[in-house]
Order: C-alpha cells, then structure tokens, then sequence
C-alpha cells in the first residue's frame, strides 16, 4: 500500500518534472535567443537534476513505502542478498551516492559561470567555448575516487520486520563515502558562498538601471539557487547531529529536521525551474500563455549573436 508521502512526493515530483520540461521545451525552441553557457548549463542540469529525483525512488522511496504484501514486494524480494537476482541495483545506488557529491559541485558550477561573465567578460565566451564539456566530464570523475566501489560491490534490498518496509543496501563501506561526501558538501558550499558574496558586492554597486541592462536576474537564479542548496544541507546537518545527541528525537529542533528529511533531496533538483520563472518575465509569460493559449507565446527577442549584445538580451528574460 504506497504511502500519503509518497504519492505527495510522486504528484509533486511529476508536476514539477512537466515544468521543468516546459522550460527546456521554450529555451530550445527559441534557442537562437537563448544561446548562451547559462543555458547550456541549465540543460545538462536537467537531465541531471531529473535522473537523480526520479533513481531516488528505486533506491529509496520505494523500498521506503513498499510492505511484505505490497505489490512491489515480489520484485525487492528478488533483490535480496540471498537472491540471485542479475538486475544491476548497484548502479542505482551508485547514481544515488555519485549524484549527492555532483548536485553541490554543479550549484558551484553555476556561480562560477556567473563570476566569469561578471569579472572576465573579455574571456568569458573563450573560457566556456573550450572548457563547459571538459569541467562537467572532470566534475563527474572526480567523486568516482570516493565512488567506485559502490560499482564494485554488491547491491541488495533488506526487509525490515518492525517497520514491515524494505531499505536499499550495499556490501560496500559507507562510512568513509559519508566522511568524504561531507567534507565535499561543506568545501563546495564555501566556495559557492564566497563566488556568490563577491558577485553581490559588484553587482550590489551597479545603479539601478544598469542592473537592467546586466545579467543581474540571472544572478539572482543562481543566487537562490544556492540558498535552497544551503537549506538542503541544513537539514542534513540537523538529521546527522540529533542522530547523535539526540536519537529519541526529544528536541523540537530535532523533530523538525526529521519532518524536513524527506524534502531536502527535493530543494536541490526540483526548484530550479521555479527559480528561473520568478526570475524570468519572458518565460514566465511564456509558460502562462501555454497554459491558456495551448502553445508557447511568440518571440519577440533580438537574438544573441554574441556575448556582448547577450547582456543586453538576457536584461528581457
């Protein structure tokens, strides 16, 4: 029997998952006036941000919400480690762990092209002409150092009694991935937070007007972007430190974090596109006009020939 969250989850999750898609569906299909590294980007973080959501279920959701009697229990008991079952589920849970480094490198990702076009502007399109391919394909193999041997491993579902409910597990050691993974959240998140604060304080000097004309809500996309990653890890921090001090869940702080602990994978891959559509009047429009028109508002934006006359493009996003 699936759960209220879970269905809470999956109807969220496949609305958001339309939007998100809708946007993509709008920049490319005006991508002559889209043509710029931030939007390159937020495309390779839509494929990526939907496969973590949606891998999440296999590893966690599911088994999370899937009882001796369910329906989907024929298929986890297969999975067993007892079992003999071929089904790769160790590359699910790779995914899973692989992805939890990758999502805090690519907010960092994102505030670093804003900082290139705000302070390197003459170098800019030369920096991510060259390097977008080669930083995403080193930001991917850095983590498999922490990684790999959960490709190595075993992948198998356990059922647990007491809670009548399945849990995804691995025969590789997860307490240095754990160590690993938190030092690689609290570093990213330091750089992001110093790239960003630097960013507002050029920005913050700009006059009004300029800030129209300048790649300021862009700015802001990535900006917000980065505070709902530092709610997610908040969080995770308040889960991970009541597990130790507090395993009863005593505290009021502690029980709020456990309510939490369901939605902070959600605050990292699923806010983008609403980010982008709060800061952006034309796809906002756009998105609208689907809704009532039944297709996507006519353009009416110069097109981008070139990074210099893209500042001024972006100002009408």
């Amino acid at each position: 029997m699936l759960s209220g969250l879970l269905i809470t989850q999956f109807t969220y999750g496949t609305i958001s998952t339309i939007i998100y898609s809708l946007t993509i569906i709008f920049l490319i299909k005006n991508w002559k006036h889209f043509d710029n590294y931030f939007f390159k980007l937020y495309i390779y973080q839509f494929l990526f941000n939907m496969w973590m959501y949606w891998n999440f279920y296999i590893v966690g959701r599911l088994p999370a919400s899937t009882c001796k009697e369910c329906f989907l229990s024929s298929w986890f008991d297969s999975l067993l480690i007892t079992s003999n079952s071929e089904f790769p589920y160790n590359l699910f849970i790779f995914f899973q762990y692989h992805c939890g480094f990758m999502s805090y490198t690519n907010v960092l990702l994102t505030s670093f092209n804003r900082y290139t076009l705000i302070f390197m502007q003459k170098s800019y399109t030369k920096i991510w002409y060259y390097g977008t391919y080669i930083i995403i394909g080193v930001l991917f193999i850095l983590p498999l150092g922490f990684t790999y041997p959960l490709i190595a491993h075993r992948a198998y579902v356990e059922y647990n009694p007491l809670s009548d409910t399945y849990v995804a597990r691995t025969q590789a050691d997860l307490s240095f991935l754990y160590s690993a993974l938190l030092v690689w959240m609290i570093i990213t998140m330091i750089l992001s937070f110093l790239i960003n604060t630097i960013c507002w304080y050029r920005i913050s000097k700009y006059s009004q007007a300029t800030r129209q004309q300048s790649d300021y809500r862009l700015f802001l996309v990535s900006f917000v972007t980065f505070l709902f990653q530092c709610a997610a890890f908040s969080i995770g921090i308040i889960n991970k430190i009541s597990a130790d001090v507090d395993p009863s869940k005593l505290l009021l702080i502690s029980r709020i974090g456990q309510k939490l602990s369901p939605f902070a994978n959600d605050l990292l891959t699923l806010t983008t596109p609403y980010v982008l559509i709060v800061f952006s009047k034309r796809i906002r429009h756009s998105i609208k006009y689907l809704f009532v028109k039944g297709s996507f508002a006519p353009s009416s934006i110069t097109p981008v020939q070139n990074i210099r006359t893209s500042r001024s493009v972006l100002s009408k996003i």
